[in-house]
């Protein structure tokens, strides 16, 4: 799985690419990895519940009383790069890491990800 420090810089080109505002979102990847060590590096994305849709849904919507809408919209937007990352990174090799990003960034676009809203 990429660091953190990969995960960020996945953030800041959703950021560039206006997909979500500048902002601190380690709340998101605190969550995302939080069973990291439970899992392993290798299972982590397949066996932790909050590693998929229906998890980042759930854990959304038990925050949608602390939050404005726009904020949570952008909490799974962020979400959801996570879980593209990781499983371009897994799944491929690629010959740096912009590489990798420009291409995590490719499949989110084409899965409609950037458009993606909270609603409850």
């Amino acid at each position: 799985m990429p660091d953190r420090r990969l995960h960020l810089k996945f953030d800041e080109y959703l950021i560039d690419h206006g997909v979500v505002y500048e902002r601190d979102y380690n709340i998101v990847h605190d969550r995302m990895d939080r069973d990291l060590q439970i899992y392993g590096h290798w299972n982590h994305r397949y066996e932790d519940y909050y590693h998929n849709i229906n998890g980042i849904r759930d854990w959304i919507r038990s925050w949608s009383h602390l939050g404005y809408q726009e904020t949570l919209t952008h909490y799974v937007r962020v979400a959801l790069g996570h879980l593209v990352l990781d499983e371009m990174w897994s799944e491929y090799e690629y010959e740096n890491e912009y590489e990798l990003i420009k291409s995590a960034y490719r499949s989110y676009a084409q899965r409609g990800f950037g458009r993606c809203f909270f609603r409850e």
